[in-house]
């Protein structure tokens, strides 16, 4: 004799074969496409921003390169 009911037993091995979906919220995406966009607009402020320095302009990220550790 069983501890579980027919039933149980059979959606259980039912279950194994089924297909697994993985969804998120709508606001998950959202918020997971603003960051991704906000990253890219970072990126890019680095590569193709410029720096007055003693009249001279160069790139944000050589700028920041060149000054080094203190």
């Amino acid at each position: 004799m069983s501890l579980f009911r027919k039933e149980a037993l059979e959606h259980r091995s039912r279950a194994l074969f089924g297909e697994v979906r993985l969804r998120n919220s709508v606001a998950s995406w959202i918020i997971t496409v603003l960051l991704i966009l906000v990253m890219i607009i970072f990126i890019a402020g680095l590569f193709f921003l410029k720096v007055e320095t003693d009249g001279d302009s160069i790139r944000l990220l050589d700028w920041i390169l060149s000054r080094g550790p203190k």
